[in-house]
């Protein structure tokens, strides 16, 4: 039996409603640590409510309360709402016994796995995750950063680790907030962020003035990692991730430098480390998977930002096309039976955001 810590707080602010109320907090299993702080697994009931009518499973994010600015973090999520993204159900402040510090707690939704967790259980198995739920996890994250960047909100930490999943119902969430921005046009915002092996080579370059299409690099990472069932670019240093992506894209154009930072001093990388066409290139890198993917690939891991596909655009490529079959079902793992995914609920500011390609993406084969 895990240790259990079992707690009451007076002041529990439930998120749609905004009411606070007295609230008993059962944690028993801590489920991620990082620089940011610590997630753990918990079931809160109202205080004065049933004692055997807990709410959950939760997943509680716990990070110093910062006092010098409001958390962007809880501010995000107190916004979105959407079936691809993870969820704030409660919030509260806390005082740790162990340092005295004041602790801000954001109660999830809580999902059985991440994606990262999900390619690593099919490369051990000597497999990769099977196309048709790498094509529904795919979409739905597209779906999510839609929606995300329809704000100008950049989640700016794309990678497996930060993408929940259920195998069971093959539905992905994105979670972890802890670095998402709302970009204002033509402000800078820092340029070191995102995980090394997931950063967006105008970022890798010191670009301070970027836009959305920084988390589109991730998707196309994160796509390329389902695929190879490992990172893509692994660099060991962010110069050396250049290089890597230098191995698959060829070498930067000198106007990539110039758009994203004309101060910039680091190696460029202008010699071509292949010899054959970066099409080529794609598909000896990617030789087991399907032309369509590789075609996708093509279309979001490149330099300039502004060529990068939009999420629109992902979400009505060809690749895709397989979901909007009337029969379309996929077996979660180990399962006899299918699942029916519901993909296509767009509501009607997705749809504004899709402007004019909502009735291609809504048309079925």
């Amino acid at each position: 039996m895990p240790d259990v810590n079992e707690y009451v707080l007076d002041r529990v602010t439930e998120n749609i409603s905004s009411v606070t109320s007295a609230m008993v907090v059962r944690e028993y299993k801590q489920i991620g640590e990082g620089a940011f702080g610590t997630v753990v697994e918990a079931v809160l009931r109202p205080y004065d409510g049933p004692t055997d009518q807990w709410l959950g499973p939760f997943a509680i994010k716990r990070v110093p309360a910062q006092t010098e600015y409001k958390s962007r973090e809880l501010e995000l999520l107190r916004v979105v709402n959407h079936p691809n993204i993870v969820s704030l159900r409660y919030f509260f402040d806390k005082p740790s016994s162990s340092d005295g510090r004041v602790y801000q707690n954001l109660v999830m939704e809580c999902l059985p796995s991440n994606l990262q967790s999900e390619i690593k259980y099919y490369k051990q198995s000597k497999y990769t995750i099977p196309y048709p739920h790498m094509k529904a996890y795919t979409f739905q994250l597209a779906r999510a950063m839609l929606y995300l960047h329809g704000f100008g909100i950049s989640h700016r930490d794309i990678k497996p680790s930060n993408i929940l999943v259920d195998p069971s119902t093959v539905t992905l969430k994105i979670c972890d907030f802890g670095s998402a921005k709302k970009l204002e046009p033509n402000q800078p915002s820092v340029s070191y962020i995102c995980s090394r092996y997931y950063r967006a080579p105008e970022l890798i370059v010191g670009c301070s003035i970027y836009t959305t299409k920084i988390d589109v690099w991730g998707l196309g990472c994160v796509v390329a990692e389902m695929f190879l069932g490992k990172p893509i670019f692994q660099g060991q240093s962010p110069e050396l991730q250049l290089k890597e992506i230098s191995k698959l894209l060829g070498p930067p154009p000198k106007t990539f430098f110039f758009k994203s930072n004309p101060h910039y001093r680091g190696e460029m990388f202008s010699n071509k480390l292949f010899s054959c066409t970066v099409e080529e290139r794609f598909e000896q890198i990617f030789s087991n998977s399907p032309p369509d993917a590789i075609d996708l690939l093509l279309k979001i891991l490149v330099y300039d930002p502004a060529q990068r596909a939009s999420p629109r655009r992902i979400l009505v490529h060809p690749f895709f096309h397989e979901l909007k079959r009337e029969k379309f079902q996929v077996y979660p793992r180990g399962a006899t039976e299918p699942v029916t995914l519901n993909l296509f609920n767009f509501s009607n500011y997705e749809l504004e955001l899709l402007g004019s390609l909502k009735d291609e993406l809504l048309m079925t084969n």
